[in-house]
């Protein structure tokens, strides 16, 4: 997952809402707001949102790693729980983007644990847990996700695919029965379905 999701906090730097990122490494327009930005968390580095605005440049820049310790630093600096849980899920994200599946995994069940009707860290939870081959902590989170929001394809797909690592085939056959019923145009469960009808019969 590259989406940025941070919907609830401002920064005051910027002054604007931090929304969706696309990762274009190497712009010069990023590479001078990185600039600018050192300077303002250097001048102010008590300031949570200057630090959450930079690891958003970072992450533009994709530039995942320095990112996480940006928003590392400024978990220390924040104590409510909607700015703490938006601040970890973030941490997720860019976690993720570098394969450090168990801190991804725990930065994420951070989020579900301060934010716990929010999908999607019950999704990235799952599906880094999965990657780190805890499937029945995975099916867990995944099912919890997909309680919170049953039409959401990602989640589906996802818990297919541990399904089908774990060997619950006829699991994974239901989830890619649910994708078709959400998109039936979807090739990916038309093909899994198919296969797995194959090795069940």
């Amino acid at each position: 997952m590259s989406a940025w999701r941070l919907d609830e906090l401002y920064t005051a730097d910027e002054g604007g809402m931090i929304a969706d990122l696309e990762v274009t490494p190497g712009d010069p327009a990023t590479h001078r707001r990185i600039e600018r930005l050192e300077r303002v968390v250097a001048e102010r580095p008590g300031v949570w949102q200057n630090r959450v605005a930079l690891a958003q440049a970072l992450v533009q820049d994709g530039q995942f790693q320095r990112a996480s310790q940006q928003l590392r630093n400024g978990l220390e600096l924040v104590a409510e729980p909607h700015v703490l849980s938006a601040l970890f899920f973030n941490l997720g994200v860019c976690e993720e983007n570098q394969e450090r599946w168990d801190q991804a995994a725990a930065a994420y069940e951070q989020c579900a644990f301060l934010m716990p009707n929010l999908y999607w860290a019950h999704y990235g939870m799952g599906v880094s847990l999965h990657r780190l081959g805890n499937h029945a902590a995975a099916m867990i989170a995944l099912r919890q996700a997909l309680a919170l929001d049953p039409e959401v394809e990602d989640g589906h797909r996802a818990l297919a695919e541990l399904y089908i690592d774990a060997g619950l085939l006829h699991e994974a056959e239901a989830e890619c029965r649910w994708l078709l019923e959400l998109d039936p145009d979807d090739i990916w469960p038309a093909r899994t379905l198919a296969d797995l009808r194959r090795q069940l019969n």
